[in-house]
């Protein structure tokens, strides 16, 4: 009889899961659908709130089953997922420690690459008491494995699937790492570049010769038997906020920039081009075209921001960018976090969640929502699948123009096949 009853009790749920769901994403894409056309001050609506926060603790403890059992396919298909099963458990923290314990069991997804296929790597950082843990993770189809405790970054060349390891004090440049150990080493070497390794990059070139590192404590170009610091260049201190750098395709260019100076253009070697000046308060991402024509920054103003797009041609040496003549406004509203750029448009992340697809010429082509703040995103090497992970431990794996479902909250016609949730110690799937 009490089996029944929890089945009686878990079809309640599942049913005010899924009507409430659909009715919150609905109303919520209606609002932006009236906003994008009319303007944010026409709307007069309520903003919509999903009324399931009451369900999250039951619906999540449900997940961790399913995940034991291997029912999750299953699981899903019953309760499409919702970032709102944590809202229950932080809305009863009695204190602001007790909420504080809470966040910190969830991971930060801190970079993503993409492998041959669709499988992935990716890095998550957890909170513990005597710092921050970080894990490399395999995606190897639908299985998730724990590789190494000893990578605090992992990056990808542009070209030629040069892969880059920083571990403490080492970097190791590897062709067509496949994730189990498989590919070549080309390169290994001691990084003498001192930085903290909180929260850091790791960027290699496509010939493997060397690798730039982006940390809060300087920019640097590193290699077998070096280290040269190219950021900052206009001041003495050391530590600098929201350190932010890109190359280009052809890795004849690098952009940088932190929240204190502009965005700056150098060569390969790190020779200063030009500058950027940013358009809202604090430089904070930059992004190559795919075909290296353009290059867009971003700067932000609390969780709002502005990106532009310089052509190629200006970015020469002493370029100054600063007039509405010498850029393209890409966007007027996002903060970037992170972004892929395809053979048409970017896809960008930003601090609420959504990631948006954008022209070189500011055309909004697509949104879609994933909540949290957008931490990391790679693009599958035929461009069908997108990977995408938050501040709030989620790994996404996005099929790309698939189709959606009632509870999708975007325009994008996007399927999620999946997403992860770094929790503790575990990796759960949804």
């Amino acid at each position: 009889m009490q089996n029944q009853e929890c089945e009686a009790l878990k079809k309640e749920w599942q049913k005010e899961w899924n009507e409430k769901g659909e009715k919150y994403a609905k109303e919520v894409n209606d609002m932006v659908a009236f906003a994008e056309a009319h303007g944010w001050d026409a709307y007069k609506g309520e903003e919509p709130v999903d009324e399931r926060a009451h369900l999250g603790e039951a619906v999540f403890a449900l997940l961790k089953e399913a995940n034991e059992r291997g029912e999750t396919e299953k699981f899903r298909a019953d309760f499409p997922p919702s970032n709102v099963i944590f809202d229950e458990c932080e809305d009863e923290a009695d204190d602001a420690d007790e909420k504080d314990k809470i966040e910190d069991k969830l991971g930060v997804v801190d970079q993503i690459c993409s492998l041959r296929g669709e499988n992935a790597i990716f890095v998550v950082s957890q909170s513990e008491p005597e710092g921050w843990h970080k894990m490399l993770y395999l995606l190897e189809g639908e299985r998730v494995i724990g590789v190494a405790d000893d990578v605090i970054a992992v990056g990808k060349s542009k070209r030629n699937e040069i892969y880059a390891m920083l571990r403490r004090g080492e970097v190791e440049l590897i062709k067509s790492y496949d994730g189990k150990g498989g590919g070549e080493t080309i390169a290994k070497f001691n990084c003498e570049a001192t930085i903290s390794y909180e929260d850091v990059e790791i960027l290699p070139f496509n010939d493997g010769s060397k690798a730039l590192l982006v940390s809060c404590d300087g920019i640097f170009l590193v290699w077998d038997g070096g280290a040269k610091l190219i950021h900052p260049v206009r001041k003495e201190y050391a530590y600098i906020a929201m350190a932010n750098a890109a190359l280009s395709n052809d890795n004849e260019l690098i952009a940088l920039g932190d929240q204190d100076e502009g965005h700056f253009v150098t060569n390969a070697q790190g020779e200063m081009l030009g500058e950027i000046y940013p358009q809202s308060s604090y430089p904070h991402f930059c992004l190559f075209s795919a075909d290296d024509t353009q290059l867009i920054t971003n700067s932000c103003h609390f969780y709002n921001g502005v990106t532009i797009g310089v052509d190629r041609t200006a970015l020469k040496h002493g370029a100054q960018i600063y007039r509405d003549r010498d850029f393209t406004l890409v966007d007027d509203e996002m903060r970037v976090y992170a972004g892929v750029a395809t053979q048409d448009f970017y896809i960008l992340g930003d601090a609420y969640g959504y990631i948006r697809a954008v022209g070189k010429d500011g055309r909004k082509i697509w949104r879609h929502y994933l909540g949290g703040t957008i931490k990391s995103m790679a693009l599958s090497e035929d461009g069908d699948v997108l990977f995408v992970g938050t501040y709030g431990g989620r790994p996404h794996k996005l099929r790309l123009g698939a189709g959606q479902d009632s509870h999708t909250i975007g325009n994008g016609n996007h399927k999620e096949e999946f997403r992860l949730i770094a929790y503790e110690d575990k990796i759960y799937r949804w």
